[in-house]
């Protein structure tokens, strides 16, 4: 009894002391908003300083950091009755069994289960008024009227994506499933229309899986997945991943290039190339290659021109987006998406392709630098994207949305060089 008495004093401890750091790292994370700040390094030096987190540490904290920055205009009103907003908060947030485990101040009881979808009623709102969470100008940005649903999908965490790099064994879904809990098992699952995808709980961990380190399966958005697929043609040839990231748009490609295509890729960030080279290493992937410099000179069958944007469309995946991006911002990215275009141009052969994209759900980012560049550039013409999962070109690109494939929002469209 003694024992038993110990035991849940020990759990009551801890679970204050999580609820206390919680609230801390809140505190600490608000004054990381002002535009411009790296959030997510600047978050990873605040969890540094407060001493030595576990990797499930982490992940709770982030969420519920996350959930914070979702909800920042209905929560900041309670922010100071310090129980109640704890108790909100964890209620928000996605339900984990680490976040469950905080409400609201005995372990065990657990929060009431809500539905993503009536979560937000905690606060006293109704449906219509979720647009109060999103900036004021972004309506105004967006060719598909913001409804609820979409609103619900930008302000939910989404699932994890996988692709399938090579399954040599056919036991690639085994693996993963025999790796995950009996709850995580039952969401892994191939998508029944998109080849090579995977779909599982957020809150899988697949970093040190063997699948993973031997480069079977790669973390790539389905929405990212999809962008290569809209493409009318079968990439072949050589070609360019201009603005490359980390990476997963370039073994995608690497993939579809095979057997005697190949891609080079760069970009200007050394952290991301960084990643990427990791990434190559660890695909076994022979035909792609890493750029120490950007291309000046060249004459490639395609680009893929996977611009710096705003961000919009990962506002659920990187909510502080959704705090720091400012109306200015967008119009500032545009200008900048139009020069790289236009830099990357000379560098499509005759025939070739360029493809634009960007993870923004703003049309100046879009159709409109899209039409700019045309109009710039009277050698290349639209090239129809492919009607597939429900999408069609109508002239002027597709826009992914987040609530189409429970992944992020994103824009392509492309051109063909005709002389």
């Amino acid at each position: 009894m003694r024992e038993s008495s110990l035991n849940k004093e020990a759990k009551l401890h801890r679970l204050h002391n999580q609820r206390r750091i919680s609230y801390s790292l809140i505190e600490r994370s608000r004054t990381l908003l002002q535009p411009g700040t790296p959030f997510t390094r600047e978050l990873h030096e605040l969890f540094r300083s407060q001493g030595k987190f576990g990797s499930k540490d982490r992940r709770l904290y982030r969420e519920l950091i996350y959930t914070y920055l979702r909800y920042l205009p209905w929560l900041d009103p309670i922010y100071k009755e310090q129980q109640k907003f704890m108790d909100t908060l964890i209620c928000l947030a996605a339900p984990t069994a680490e976040i469950q485990s905080l409400y609201p101040t005995l372990p065990d009881k657990q929060p009431p289960e809500i539905p993503a979808d009536q979560r937000f009623k905690l606060l006293g709102r109704e449906a219509h008024e979720i647009s109060e969470l999103l900036p004021d100008w972004f309506g105004k940005h967006t060719n598909r009227p913001v409804s609820s649903r979409s609103l619900l999908h930008l302000l939910t965490r989404p699932p994890l994506w996988l692709r399938v790099q090579k399954d040599p064994n056919n036991d690639l879904l085994a693996q993963l499933r025999a790796a995950a809990t009996p709850e995580q098992a039952e969401q892994i699952t191939k998508h029944p229309l998109i080849p090579d995808c995977i779909h599982a709980p957020a809150d899988f961990s697949l970093g040190e899986l063997p699948c993973f380190l031997e480069g079977l399966v790669e973390i790539q958005d389905i929405s990212s997945q999809i962008l290569l697929q809209l493409l009318k043609d079968r990439p072949t040839g050589n070609w360019l991943d201009a603005c490359a990231g980390a990476g997963g748009k370039t073994l995608q490609l690497a993939k579809a290039l095979q057997p005697s295509g190949k891609v080079a890729a760069y970009d200007p960030r050394p952290s991301a190339i960084r990643e990427l080279q990791s990434r190559l290493k660890r695909s076994g992937l022979r035909n792609a290659s890493v750029l120490d410099r950007r291309p000046t000179e060249g004459a490639y069958d395609g680009v893929l021109v996977d611009a710096p944007c705003s961000g919009s469309g990962t506002w659920r995946r990187h909510p502080y987006l959704l705090r720091q991006t400012r109306e200015r911002d967008v119009l500032k990215y545009a200008e900048t998406q139009l020069d790289i275009l236009k830099n990357y141009a000379p560098l499509v052969a005759q025939g070739g392709i360029l493809v634009y994209s960007t993870c923004s759900l703003s049309r100046h980012e879009n159709e409109e630098v899209a039409q700019k560049f045309l109009e710039s550039r009277p050698e290349f013409q639209r090239q129809p994207l492919a009607s597939r999962y429900g999408y069609e070109d109508t002239g002027h690109g597709i826009t992914v949305y987040p609530e189409d494939h429970n992944g992020d929002g994103l824009y392509v469209t492309t051109f063909r060089r005709t002389t």
